[in-house]
Parts: C-alpha cells; structure tokens; sequence
C-alpha cells in the first residue's frame, strides 16, 4: 500500500512540476544579470553603521545569527569596505526591484542606489545604497520618484532627491521602520 502511495505522490509532483510556468532566462539581457548580482548577496552597512544615513554594501553571509548570536558574520564584495568581515545586525536579506513607482505610497522605505547612475547596468556602481523614504510619485511617469533622507530621529525635514526608479529596490526582509519618531 505504501508503493502505491509513493508512487502517487510522486506522479502528482511530476504534474504540478509540468505545469509550473518556468522563468526564461535570456543570457544577452543586462537586466537578469544585474538583477542575479543583487539576488545573490545581501546588503549591509557598511560605512555610518547604527545611524539612519547608514550606507550598505553588498556582501556574502558567511554566517547566519544564531539563538544566543543575534548578528551576521558577513564580507563585503565591493564598495569602499571590501573584504573586510565583520559581524553586525544591519542585514538587508531580501530587495526586489521598483515594477511601478506610481503604486507606492508616501512614506515606504526604499533602498537606493547612492551612485544613482542612469544606466543601471554597471556592477561597478553598486557600491553604496540609503535607506530612504517615498515623498513623491508625480514624476514615476518618467522614471524617477523622490526620497527623503533623515539625518535623524527627529529630521522632520529631510534632505531631499530624485532617484530613478531602476535603481531604487522594496525592502521585503527584514521589515524595516523609518526612524523619525512622530508625535501623536
């Protein structure tokens, strides 16, 4: 009986995974790999580190934190601390790129690309990235939002600037608030 359950089970498996739709990954297109590049590392502060205008680099997890360690042991891969290894809790682990900037609301935390090239492609640019907040969206149309950078907990007014949107990125893990603290 337990053949004929396995045997089940395992042509089940082998259906979903026929109709699964598979990725296309085409070799000439400079976008999958910048996209790969920034999927196979984390991001990681590496220059400011525990202030709200930290700047991330990406870097290699060479170990994840522990129940009585809560902090990466991580390298960085470029930017100005590159090969250095350090332990630290400012781990970015999981971005994904900006689809539609005009769908963002005000107030969400984006990573940016300090460099803020204009083609996006050039994995020498990768150095620096902000956290930032969304102030504006009017300008998505063309391809760039506006973010502010708070200096402080209590920058109600930070600097601002235009990023292009390929070079801004969701932070999906771990959640991250914005440190201004607003009176209620």
């Amino acid at each position: 009986m337990k053949k004929y359950t396995v045997w089940a089970g395992l042509v089940l498996c082998m259906a979903l995974a026929a109709c699964h739709k598979q990725v296309e990954y085409d070799r000439n297109d400079p976008n999958q790999d910048y996209e790969r590049y920034l999927n196979s590392h984390v991001f990681a502060a590496c220059e400011a580190v525990g202030k709200p205008y930290a700047r991330y680099s990406l870097a290699d997890v060479l170990k994840k934190p522990s129940g009585d360690n809560p902090n990466y042991k991580i390298t960085f891969v470029n930017g100005p601390c590159r090969g250095a290894t350090v332990w630290t809790t400012e781990v970015i682990t999981k971005t994904q790129p900006v689809e539609d900037a005009s769908l963002i609301p005000t107030g969400t935390l984006v990573l940016r690309n300090f460099d803020n090239p204009k083609e996006p492609f050039n994995k020498e640019l990768t150095d620096h990235w902000n956290i930032g907040v969304v102030t504006n969206t009017d300008r998505a149309k063309k391809g760039i939002i506006e973010l502010g950078f708070p200096r402080d907990r209590n920058d109600f007014f930070p600097a601002r600037e235009g990023a292009y949107t390929h070079n801004v990125r969701y932070i999906l893990q771990p959640k991250v608030k914005d440190v201004r603290q607003f009176i209620n």
